[in-house]
């Protein structure tokens, strides 16, 4: 039996686009046992993958030079066989490398990271393979944490909305501070109930490990609101502009409150009631979060 195959799987994105991988890498290791596999994107969003096991290795799509061909053949040599959104990527292939390309769009109304994988005729066991850690069933003890940034605006439900929610809330809630609100309208300086905390984490990983930990959460389509129904965690979902059936996370442990056309739209009491459901679905029902 021959060496492991070394397996490259490049995708360029944001936090969100980088976490869809996920069905598509689960599926690749069952396809090649013992492949050792490596995400090229944003470094710091492909060390989640790594961080929980659904990749070998993170690097910076900036390493592989696509804009070099002589310097990107040299660097793809380091594979056997290669997944890329970037034509560039199969262009600069050397001899004995593969590199297959999937478009990093969506092509019909299917779960975006089901999309990926069957682009390259992989089958994931779904919705297992979407997720890092499985859902928990039972009582879980941390707070609810609240996310109401995203990196498009227009995908933000306002501020009105969050506080009013924030108020039904039995406990006072843990709120996520992330780059982008921080620069459009930082929540720490919104009027949320006494005793409110904030998480403010630089790095995905770091954030991985609070989002782990909470009791439920509740984010617009976002980055963080992957990362937290992917890590099992019983999570409420708010989509406005965006297809929720293509772009939600999924689970029994999901909720999707969504709103043709503008997000807000969205009335508090929709929020809260899919709160008190996601818990109750997880076993919660002693602490259902709302009152």
């Amino acid at each position: 039996m021959g060496p492991s195959p070394r397996l490259l799987v490049l995708r360029r994105g944001g936090l969100g686009d980088t976490l869809l991988l996920a069905p598509l890498l689960r599926a690749l290791r069952r396809r090649h046992p013992g492949a050792a596999i490596t995400v090229a994107g944003v470094r710091e969003f492909a060390a989640v993958l790594v961080a929980y096991g659904a990749a070998d290795a993170a690097r910076s799509s900036e390493d592989l030079a696509l804009w070099s061909p002589a310097t990107a053949r040299e660097r793809l040599s380091a594979w056997d066989l290669g997944f890329a959104d970037e034509p560039a990527a199969a262009a600069a292939a050397p001899p004995g490398v593969v590199v297959r390309t999937f478009v990093p769009r969506p092509v019909d109304e299917a779960p975006f990271g089901l999309q990926l994988a069957r682009q390259l005729d992989l089958a994931p066991r779904w919705p297992e393979d979407a997720w890092l850690l499985p859902p928990a069933a039972g009582p879980r003890s941390g707070p609810v944490l609240l996310a109401p940034g995203s990196g498009g605006a227009t995908k933000c439900w306002p501020r009105a909305g969050w506080l009013a929610l924030a108020q039904r809330l039995t406990a006072a809630p843990v709120v996520v501070v992330g780059p982008a609100e921080v620069e459009r309208d930082d929540p720490r300086r919104w009027p949320w109930p006494p005793g409110t905390g904030f998480v403010v984490e630089p790095e995905p990983v770091g954030l991985a490990r609070r989002l782990a930990a909470a009791g439920a959460f509740v984010g617009n389509d976002s980055g963080p609101t992957h990362l937290a129904a992917m890590l099992g965690v019983p999570t409420v979902a708010l989509f406005g502009p965006t297809d929720a059936r293509v772009w939600a996370p999924v689970g029994p442990h999901v909720r999707v409150v969504a709103q043709q056309g503008p997000i807000a739209g969205l009335p508090p009491a929709a929020v809260q009631a899919a709160l008190r459901g996601v818990a109750e679905a997880q076993g919660s029902r002693s602490r259902t979060f709302c009152q």
